[in-house]
């Protein structure tokens, strides 16, 4: 083996320390806030896709765009809710 291989110089990379995360203990109170809110959003942004799927499952020659335009025709915007409150 030549000298030259030998010495050669190893580059190393600098160790990165990373500080230790601690976690915050959560409160009941947050976790039902964010149930809440959870189920606030499921219900509002997805009953309308519900409404939806349910047309199109009742009448299966319609599509996705049949279905939107005769759920609109029977109840307007508050139509792709229904269902959502008794």
């Amino acid at each position: 083996m030549s000298k030259a291989l030998e010495t050669v110089p190893v580059a190393t990379t600098p160790q990165i320390t990373h500080p230790e995360i601690q976690k915050k203990p959560l409160s009941w109170s947050n976790i039902a806030l964010g149930a809440a809110i959870q189920t606030f959003e499921v219900s509002t942004l997805g009953q309308p896709f519900e409404v939806v799927k349910t047309h199109m499952a009742a009448n299966r020659a319609d599509s996705i765009a049949t279905s939107l335009k005769k759920t609109y025709a029977r109840g307007g915007i508050s139509g792709f809710y229904q269902g959502l409150i008794p």
